[in-house]
């Protein structure tokens, strides 16, 4: 088939096209065109801090994580400007027995301001010089949850953090677009409709606003932002609980682990507080995004959601009961999700939620319901790599082991339809967001005889989907990666 793109849009489809004089043509060699692939959950501010931070992932205890800070200090005296901010990312509280303390972050860092952010966004360790860098008073723990979120957008006024915004804004788009992502839908924290048109954005964006800067938002969803109409308002985004990681989901059934902790999470926004937020939001024209990861967040939500009567997602909708899946059904409520967290958190789910690993990233379940599925990174929790989503949808292993709860697999093509932003085909009139593959990785698994997909053909699969390299991407007629 030969494509014909005009003003970011396709306008033609045949088996043979005449090319017109002054068009350019890209030859497609035979390549398998599909629509551009998106990724709804990502927060782009912490995403460009992300080439600069010192990576604190698979860090077990609090003395590992003060040793790779101790190292990376040392590692920069010959290259960092005096005085320049460490940020770090990555550890998780769930696997630390003794908790982080400033003192201990203070004696490893001294006058450096430092930063260590949880795997999950959800809580920071911050020294004390960061601490007063910041405005803050002393204090002996962690930041976690509203407070956390507060500061996330105030970190450029850290020594160095600014710069590194700058670059990584450029490398996470040229990073994405390498991908075959042509849209994002950033849940950052600030003003993010106020940066895109400073960035020169390549690809579509859409940013998200949060309760407490709700007036100043410059418009409904879909409002165009800047003048190359790639960069567009998004949804209101409302945090009702924590994350798994940091002990906040806030769920029905209390918490279980070795560590003693047994409380049900956290309930960030109560039902009023979110009532009024979606209230006010629906008159300014804004769709909603309301983050429950915990059950009883999600039952919670649905009810503000139902009473309003306003256009929602549930962002991560990890942890779901039967009556909350038809009651998304029911309301028309999209489950926005990221299935690279399902790799990271099988073993905690089973750990702190036993006998519930059931009720986690319910795919299948709410694709069989009718429940439209987005899914996404969370990046820079999980990379953003719509092909690692992908595959984590449809063999939901990170490792040996079989896939977890295999019941809620999704086969390749129905992973596709999920990470293309509601474009089902490539037709005229439909945007001009095009990817071009060396071949079909979205072939169907094959079921067995107990109504599962085989475990081998899953995994097989899924190692096709996260090796896939896109040969070029398009965004809105332009082609802006070829490799």
């Amino acid at each position: 088939m030969d494509l014909r793109l005009d003003d970011g849009t396709i306008t033609e489809l045949a088996s043979s096209l005449p090319r017109s004089a002054g068009e350019e043509v890209l030859d497609a060699d035979g390549a398998l065109a599909i629509p551009g692939l998106w990724d709804q959950h990502v927060h782009t501010g912490q995403l460009a801090q992300a080439h600069a931070r010192l990576d604190t992932s698979g860090a077990g205890s609090v003395g590992v994580i003060l040793e790779l800070v101790r190292a990376e200090l040392a590692a920069r005296r010959e290259t960092a400007a005096p005085g320049t901010a460490l940020i770090g990312f990555g550890h998780r509280l769930v696997d630390l027995a003794v908790p982080p303390t400033v003192p201990a972050l203070d004696e490893a860092t001294g006058a450096v301001p430092t930063v260590l952010i949880g795997g999950d966004a959800h809580h920071a360790w911050l020294n004390s010089a960061a601490l007063r860098a910041l405005g803050l008073p002393p204090r002996d723990g962690i930041v976690a949850e509203e407070d956390w979120f507060a500061l996330v957008p105030r970190l450029p006024e850290l020594p160095g953090v600014a710069d590194a915004v700058a670059t990584g804004a450029a490398m996470l788009q040229r990073q994405a677009l390498q991908r075959g992502v042509v849209g994002l839908v950033d849940m950052e924290w600030g003003r993010p409709w106020e940066s895109w048109p400073h960035r020169s954005p390549r690809m579509r964006i859409r940013t998200a606003v949060y309760p407490e800067e709700l007036a100043a938002a410059p418009g409904p969803t879909g409002m165009v932002l800047e003048e190359t109409g790639l960069a567009t308002m998004g949804p209101l985004k409302v945090i009702v609980d924590g994350a798994l990681g940091s002990h906040s989901a806030y769920t029905r059934e209390p918490y279980t682990d070795g560590h003693g902790y047994a409380g049900h999470g956290v309930l960030s926004v109560g039902p009023e507080a979110l009532r009024d937020a979606l209230a006010t939001a629906k008159r300014q024209g804004l769709t909603a995004a309301v983050h429950a990861i915990g059950d009883a967040a999600a039952q919670v939500a649905l009810a503000a959601i139902a009473e309003v009567g306003i256009q929602a997602r549930i962002e991560h909708a990890q942890m779901l009961t039967d009556d909350d899946i038809d009651q998304m059904a029911a309301l028309g409520v999209t489950a926005s999700m990221q299935p690279a967290h399902l790799l990271d958190d099988r073993d905690a789910t089973e750990a702190v939620w036993p006998g519930h690993g059931t009720q986690a990233f319910r795919f299948r379940d709410l694709l069989d319901a009718g429940v439209p599925l987005a899914l996404g990174s969370d990046a820079p929790v999980a990379p953003l790599d719509p092909w690692l989503a992908m595959a984590a949808a449809v063999h939901r292993s990170a490792d040996d082991r079989p896939a977890w709860h295999p019941s809620q697999q999704l086969q390749p093509r129905e992973a596709l339809a999920a990470s293309t932003d509601g474009i089902t085909a490539l037709e005229v009139g439909g945007p001009a967001d095009v990817v071009l593959l060396e071949e079909n990785v979205f072939a169907p698994v094959p079921w067995g005889e107990n109504s599962m997909m085989l475990d081998s053909a899953a995994r097989e699969a899924a190692e096709r989907l996260r090796a896939t390299d896109p040969l070029a991407t398009l965004v809105a007629g332009r082609l802006e990666s070829q490799r």
